[in-house]
């Protein structure tokens, strides 16, 4: 759970533009916010902000055999084989645009999102065209143009429910241009701003700071979750100093109780503030977890403050009633890990599957593997549409904390490697999104990755079904596209791929009609036209 949104960046990579009609420009009343400005600063007596009550058969031109030992005879054959599928898929046909003011078609896979931080290595590109490489991304606002209205008055970041630009201006002007250049660069690009719920930036010693450098809250704020010394709790932190461990001082933000109907009220408003801009498509809410307690120490997760019951009633709440005043259309983006959230997929539109592995200095097992497998495929039917799941990957760490190494560390054959895992999961398991990037562990900024060129293959629109096993091999898939075939291979040994004509694998650049895809490996192979 890595929250990059607590740094403010610069622009946004690579983009698609899908953009939707701007919502008229709606603030809220002098009541509301005095009333949450009153609450967040330990006014006496309750607040009352009510909440409402609240296997298929497929045939794929192509034919593979398990590459065991040198002396091991393959047996092959030129025939269609029959794969095994849980689904059918719909293919659809992708129609290019024949003038500006025509609908543009769907995107071509892989298609690929950014959790806030950027693409690295291509420093040719300016930050817009980075970010618009990518077809979902979300940010705290500020790379968008947009910041929360505060004020000597209210200073105070999470209790405003309006936004200006960032030259202050309530009219949005820089944020408006910014959206129109990214739609320009990619027209499918779905833009959402991530939103705080469960911590916040915490600032004791306001007369230290000036009134625009002070915390989410004010320090006194009923908000705060606090420990028995009164203190507020770390919610979330970085190594800072490299040495391995997340001391008190390097606790970057503080738990909110968003069990109060206060909090999920304030939330929620943001979260439309959010979709009056018309510069966004939605939201995306972090540490979104049905099945276990996150409202704890950062420091230690040694005592929870929440039940588990409370923590799920409290989400539901928050996102029924953000579903509820943004209406259908709005996206909501929800941070489940590798984790289901059935009792929330009605209301969101997807998860981010931020894939934590408990030792960054190694990749993932083939058990957790199968199991990102596992909720991807629940994922990819459960969440409503139109659905934006994305699917990131932690590379393998070599040099732990050193900044100037980490693009040259992506783009290792190991990491390479995984990047193909997760980019072929993805193209064979569902129609979303994928990322490859650094593992949280380390003391920089999180998210951050390379663009790889993988990712440029243009396999169009898929023509196969999902979750094809080809040939009856347990653990190899295969997916066909318009303009090719993606391979994901997990058996546990090297397959050989057939096909009835010539191929280019897109890692390697080999021109053949047979082609070895390694265990745990990934590989897109594209037509010669």
């Amino acid at each position: 759970m890595a929250h990059a949104g607590l740094y403010w960046f610069g622009p946004l990579g690579r983009i698609r533009l899908a953009g939707r009609p701007n919502v008229a420009t709606v603030r809220l009343t002098a009541v509301l916010a005095a009333t949450l400005f009153a609450a967040a600063c330990g006014s006496s007596g309750p607040i009352s902000l009510a909440l409402p009550a609240t296997s298929t058969n497929s045939t794929a031109a192509v034919t593979s055999s398990s590459s065991t030992a040198p002396t091991t005879t393959q047996a092959t054959t030129s025939q269609a084989p029959t794969t095994t599928a849980p689904d059918p898929t719909t293919t659809t046909a992708a129609t290019p645009a024949s003038t500006p003011a025509v609908e543009p078609g769907p995107p071509s896979f892989p298609r690929v999102c950014r959790p806030w931080s950027g693409v690295e290595n291509r420093p040719e590109l300016t930050e817009l065209e980075r970010i618009a490489l990518h077809d979902l991304w979300w940010t705290s606002g500020w790379d968008l143009g947009l910041g929360w209205e505060i004020s000597e008055a209210q200073p105070y970041r999470g209790l405003s429910t309006d936004f200006v630009d960032v030259e202050n201006d309530p009219d949005l002007a820089v944020a408006i241009e910014r959206r129109a250049e990214l739609r320009r660069l990619n027209p499918h690009l779905n833009v959402l701003v991530s939103l705080f719920y469960r911590e916040g930036e915490y600032v004791a010693n306001e007369e230290d700071h000036r009134w625009w450098e002070l915390g989410h809250f004010p320090p006194n704020s009923p908000f705060w979750i606090r420990d028995e010394a009164g203190m507020p709790v770390p919610g979330f932190g970085e190594d800072a100093d490299g040495d391995g461990v997340i001391e008190a001082d390097e606790a970057l933000s503080s738990l909110v109780d968003f069990r109060m109907p206060e909090v999920i009220e304030l939330v929620a408003q943001r979260a439309q503030a959010v979709q009056r801009t018309g510069v966004a498509d939605g939201i995306m809410l972090d540490w979104w977890n049905e099945h276990g307690l996150t409202a704890t120490s950062y420091l230690d997760w040694s005592t929870f403050y929440m039940t588990a019951e409370e923590e799920l009633e409290s989400r539901l709440a928050l996102i029924r009633r953000i579903r509820e005043l943004v209406g259908d259309d709005f996206l909501i983006l929800v941070n489940t890990n590798e984790r289901t959230a059935p009792l929330s997929a009605p209301y969101a539109n997807g998860t981010f599957m931020e894939l934590y592995k408990p030792d960054w200095s190694a990749g993932y097992t083939r058990e957790a593997v199968i199991d990102i497998e596992e909720t991807l495929t629940w994922a990819t039917e459960a969440f409503r549409e139109p659905r934006i799941n994305c699917l990131e990957g932690w590379r393998v760490v070599t040099d732990y904390g050193n900044a100037a190494a980490q693009v040259d560390e992506r783009n290792s054959e190991e990491n390479r490697q995984w990047m193909r895992l997760f980019t072929a999961m993805a193209l064979t398991h569902s129609d979303e999104m994928v990322v490859f990037g650094d593992d949280n562990a380390e003391p920089t900024v999180d998210h951050l990755h390379n663009w790889y060129d993988f990712w440029d293959a243009d396999l169009g629109q898929p023509v196969g079904p999902k979750r094809a096993t080809h040939q009856g091999v347990d653990g190899l898939f295969i997916r066909e596209f318009t303009n090719g075939y993606a391979v994901y291979n997990r058996s546990g040994t090297e397959q050989e791929i057939h096909f009835p004509d010539q191929y280019t694998s897109v890692s390697a650049g080999q021109v053949a009609s047979t082609h070895l895809v390694a265990d745990m490996d990934g590989e897109i192979f594209l037509h010669l036209w």
